[in-house]
């Protein structure tokens, strides 16, 4: 058995997704071997993530807080951003992904989960409702030309797209899908630039 402060912490990054035991061991003796101002970094940017750190209201990803606007991330509130278009991801290393593309310049929206057929409830737990509000009261000048649903070619993907094309038909808005530039199966996250360019040139 490690001394108690060490499983402790072992036990903290054992509740990281995708982190077993024996990782997070692999994480406490790296923190022991280094020095100990990387640990007070580490420390400094933990506390950071909560203090400057928000969910902007509008599109839901994970944003700086900006002094100017303290609920609202820098893409909703840019003037260079088309708001008539909104592409609409699982999640944010989703739209990192589609930002490091610079192929897109509308705005995003990001679910927070997907559709299982295992969960029958998954639907109540992420962002469409505000979606579907997020359309239906855009103001005329700003009206929603196309939804784009940038989800990964997946299972949940599928089941997701379906779903939320069946919620939004009601607003009589165009909505698309990326282009099989992306192989089934296939994460979102880890698609490279190119590809992501061909998928969106490609979306119908």
């Amino acid at each position: 058995m490690y001394p108690k402060s060490i499983q402790n912490l072992i036990e903290e990054f054992s509740k990281f997704p995708g982190i077993g035991p024996r990782q997070a061991a692999r994480f406490v003796f790296h923190l022991l071997k280094n020095d100990s101002s990387n640990t007070d970094n580490l420390i400094q940017s933990l506390k950071n993530l909560h203090q400057n750190v928000i969910t902007c209201q509008l599109c839901f990803r994970a944003a700086e807080a900006d002094q100017k606007n303290k609920h609202i991330c820098s893409i909703c509130s840019s003037e260079s951003r088309d708001p008539r278009f909104i592409a609409v991801v699982e999640k944010d290393a989703d739209l990192v992904s589609l930002e490091k593309a610079k192929n897109y310049s509308g705005l995003y929206h990001v679910l927070g989960g997907t559709v299982s057929m295992l969960e029958p409830e998954a639907p109540q737990k992420f962002h469409l409702k505000e979606l579907f509000l997020r359309i239906k009261n855009s103001p005329s000048n700003r009206a929603i030309k196309e939804i784009i649903l940038a989800l990964s070619p997946t299972p949940q993907g599928e089941l997701s797209a379906q779903y939320i094309e069946r919620v939004l038909r009601p607003l009589n808005v165009k909505i698309s899908r990326l282009g099989r530039g992306l192989p089934t199966g296939a994460d979102l996250e880890y698609a490279d630039e190119a590809t992501l360019k061909s998928a969106w040139e490609g979306r119908k």
